[in-house]
């Protein structure tokens, strides 16, 4: 998958190499300061990975690209209709499709419909913790609508794990529990129990992010993804089967394969979740265990995707450092027994389900100046000469100069 985006928002020349195209890798990391763009690239992509899989399943028809603002109106989904510019220029290379919007006009090619998985899509909005400062936020209304969605996942997982489920914190008797009775969420820690609406802020903010990514990353391996559909789903495999079942001109053996057809066009197969600001208000050992957790989630099934924005040095270093795990887990081991003792060793720092080659790893630095570079990789592994780093060595910088005007005037 890769996608081509000039002239779009506060994105101007976009990738300034590789003729402007972006890899999107099993994981991909947006870094750059605040209004550069790194949530509109994010946006784009759910919005063009939702259109392939419409179209896919049928729920967009190839008619209905020719519509007139058809790209722009799907763009309202996340607020983007008025980021499109009459020079704006967006190339997307999916699994099953191509899409290109340019000088206000989409168009779509078929590539194959051969081996797609089917995904489920997830946008985890930065706002995310609005959810978990009121008791019920169903009965607000006018809320963006990329919350809404989250919402609706948000009180399924907890639904599922009305029983608790473990947070990724330092604390390791923290759990978030869910009471059927008065619908409210809790959080439970040694000695206490208060509502979630209650709780700190990086509490807040994380809880609905792990959850929802457990549940639906674990949703993807169990057999029956019913479980896993939404009830508007649900209705269209309902009417699509009654119509087939119904149809007296069609063959025993037609309607076979027609209700096969149906089946893997609905079954979902990877998991692709995307999340704005996953270090909100998080200490920075909390960001560790939380992306530990979410390359977790990643590698649990083939073709799940992880897309990440951040503001955060620790969180590109926690990365890094899951990459160099790996490296070693792979080292040439001449005993089994020596690989047993290798990966205990390992696991103290980083979880062997949470090590990742560094070639599943992109990230992206996107500039004030609406460019959006590569950060480079030193010795196979990505670099750690990157826009947020180098402000941490700038801060270093401005304090030895501060000591060296103190020490001018001491003399």
């Amino acid at each position: 998958m890769k996608i081509k985006i000039q002239n779009v928002g506060p994105i101007n020349q976009g990738l300034i190499e590789n003729d402007g195209y972006m890899e999107v890798n099993d994981l991909t990391l947006f870094i750059g300061n605040q209004g550069t763009g790194k949530s509109t690239v994010t946006k784009l992509i759910s919005t063009l990975c939702w259109l392939e899989k419409a179209l896919f399943r049928n729920y967009v028809k190839e008619s209905d690209l020719k519509k007139e603002n058809f790209f722009k109106n799907h763009c309202k989904w996340h607020k983007l209709d008025n980021y499109l510019r009459d020079d704006s220029y967006i190339h997307f290379v999916g699994h099953c499709y191509e899409f290109e919007y340019s000088k206000s006009a989409f168009s779509m090619k078929t590539i194959t419909k051969e081996g797609y998985s089917v995904p489920q899509i997830m946008y985890v909005p930065a706002e995310r913790n609005f959810l978990s400062t009121v008791d019920r936020p169903r009965v607000l209304k006018a809320l963006p609508t990329s919350l809404y969605a989250f919402l609706d996942e948000f009180e399924t997982a907890e639904k599922v794990y009305k029983d608790g489920v473990e947070l990724p914190l330092d604390d390791e008797n923290v759990k978030l529990e869910y009471s059927p009775q008065n619908k409210l969420a809790y959080i439970k820690g040694e000695g206490y129990r208060i509502r979630l609406s209650e709780a700190s802020s990086g509490i807040q903010s994380m809880a609905p992010l792990f959850i929802v990514s457990q549940y639906l990353a674990n949703s993807i391996l169990k057999e029956g993804e019913a479980n896993a559909m939404s009830l508007e789903e649900r209705k269209k495999i309902e009417a699509e089967v009654e119509r087939i079942l119904l149809n007296k001109d069609l063959s025993e053996e037609v309607k076979m394969l027609s209700l096969k057809t149906i089946s893997s066009k609905y079954k979902k197969g990877c998991f692709f979740n995307i999340i704005e600001e996953v270090e909100q208000n998080l200490f920075p050992t909390s960001q560790r265990l939380v992306l530990f957790k979410l390359i977790e989630f990643l590698n649990q099934t083939k073709g799940n995707l992880l897309l990440v924005n951040t503001h955060s040095p620790y969180i590109i270093n926690y990365l890094i450092l899951a990459a160099k795990a790996e490296q070693v887990v792979n080292m040439k081991v001449a005993k089994a027994e020596d690989k047993r003792k290798l990966e205990q060793a390992i696991g103290k720092i980083v979880p062997i389900k949470s090590c990742i080659a560094a070639d599943r790893i992109s990230i992206y630095e996107v500039t004030n100046k609406g460019e959006i570079r590569p950060l480079p990789k030193y010795n196979g592994l990505p670099s750690d000469d990157n826009f947020l780093n180098n402000l941490l060595e700038e801060a270093n910088e401005l304090y030895s100069q501060l000591q060296e005007i103190e020490e001018e005037y001491e003399n």
